[in-house]
């Protein structure tokens, strides 16, 4: 959850009601779900399943518990896994992104503080150290990626964005975090998503507190911020910790881009106090402008959308796969 992290903080928390997720009618696209193939292979069990990319047909899946890389086909065959825990060449310690990059592989191996490429059959290519841990990775190009972070704001001046080549050399950064007086409270505000543009750039979403999606070029250049519609609403909640009230607007817990069109996954408040994964995506144009919602069986912790077929991990951590359309 959200902010499972902040809970020994807490005195009390107030749920604080929130808006309906759309205050006038939208058209519904349905959701019909793919049944999957049989995959009885014990690899094939996903543990914490927190990132993943489609390239071409098949499909990677970050474990951050199994500390590998789940590979499937794009009808959702178990075909492989890569990965091990550890910290020599290969091993992971809580992969929690993975991107392709031409014919690369690229995994943030988060508590390594390092980024590691394999090829598409999971053999190590290298790698390289990083000065702080890695977020999510997103490919811009064939030899250039973006690594996100997500610093708690108790040094002015860290950036949640860096673009850097395969070789591991600096081509930007920047984004500076948010800071204040309670880094708790901070590292929740710098919690970011990020998508792929048509070419080499790429989108924005802060995870609460903003309705933005701010549009970078390749190079780091932001090229413009976009307002969301309002009837994609904030799911707030208050916290009680011991310095103060502390509130947190949920914004959206996963976003993908998919022909022009922004998903966002609306958080939904767990238990009266605590935000979670929701159920219903909002489709965006590029223009902020609500342009329908999807409505899905279940809670969806991570998803992608590639040519109206919805990828997903449920809040049970089992892969769905959806056809969405009108």
């Amino acid at each position: 959850m959200l902010l499972l992290a902040a809970v020994n903080l807490m005195k009390g928390t107030v749920p604080e009601p929130g808006l309906a997720l759309f205050d006038s009618p939208v058209p519904h696209l349905k959701a019909v779900e793919i049944a999957l193939p049989s995959n009885p292979e014990d690899e094939a069990v996903l543990g914490r399943p927190v990132a993943m990319v489609l390239a071409p047909d098949r499909l990677y899946i970050a474990d951050a518990l199994d500390c590998a890389i789940k590979v499937f086909s794009g009808e959702g065959r178990f075909l492989r896994s890569f990965g091990r825990k550890g910290d020599g060449p290969g091993e992971l310690n809580f992969p929690s992104g993975v991107a392709a990059a031409g014919d690369a592989i690229v995994v943030a191996d988060k508590l390594n503080f390092r980024i590691q490429i394999f090829d598409r059959e999971g053999r190590p290519r290298g790698g390289f150290k990083l000065p702080f841990a890695p977020d999510r990775v997103l490919a811009l190009g064939p030899d250039r990626i973006l690594v996100t972070a997500n610093p708690p704001g108790r040094k002015k001046g860290e950036k949640l964005l860096h673009i850097l080549d395969l070789a591991g050399r600096s081509v930007w950064q920047g984004l500076e975090a948010r800071t204040s007086s309670d880094p708790v409270f901070d590292a929740f505000r710098n919690m970011i998503l990020v998508c792929r543009g048509e070419a080499e750039d790429f989108y924005v979403v802060f995870r609460s507190g903003e309705r933005t999606i701010s549009h970078f070029s390749g190079s780091g250049v932001l090229l413009g911020t976009v307002a969301v519609d309002e009837r994609h609403a904030f799911k707030t909640v208050e916290l009680t910790s011991d310095r103060r009230t502390l509130r947190l607007a949920g914004f959206c817990w996963s976003a993908a881009r998919d022909r022009g069109r922004f998903y966002l996954s609306a958080p939904e408040v767990v238990s009266g106090r605590d935000l979670g994964p929701g159920r219903t995506l909002s489709v965006v144009d590029a223009r902020g402008r609500l342009q329908a919602a999807v409505e899905l069986p279940c809670p969806i912790h991570r998803f992608l959308v590639a040519d109206g077929r919805l990828f997903a991990v449920d809040d049970e951590s089992a892969l769905r796969i959806f056809e969405v359309g009108p």
